[in-house]
């Protein structure tokens, strides 16, 4: 088993969604109320910020639909997903340079 480290505070990547002023509200405010306030806890970490679900069903199939979807707009985010052992708590990080912690401040409204 690996570790994938965060990504380096002085990656060369773009912090910039892909997606235009209209589009990108209408996802925010699908993301904040579809997922982001079913949270139960938002641990800010070094590199990002640690998000807790309840419990793993319905959230991981909800959280790997967001993360597919954020691979697509918002390409600088490293995800994680932790699962706990019997139907325990899923959490997925958000990591990445300080910028993109910036980012998740400021756009996601999260932390």
């Amino acid at each position: 088993m690996t570790h994938t480290p965060p990504i380096a505070p002085n990656s060369p990547t773009t912090i910039a969604c892909k997606l235009m002023d209209r589009e990108f509200s209408q996802r925010k405010d699908a993301i904040t109320h579809e997922l982001f306030r079913h949270a139960v806890e938002i641990a800010e970490l070094d590199d990002g910020f640690a998000i807790r679900f309840p419990a793993f069903a319905p959230w991981a199939a909800r959280i790997l639909a967001f993360v597919a979807e954020e691979r697509q707009c918002c390409p600088f985010f490293q995800f994680e997903l932790i699962v706990a052992p019997d139907d325990g708590p899923v959490s997925l990080r958000l990591r990445g340079s300080e910028e993109v912690k910036a980012f998740v401040l400021g756009e996601l409204a999260i932390g």
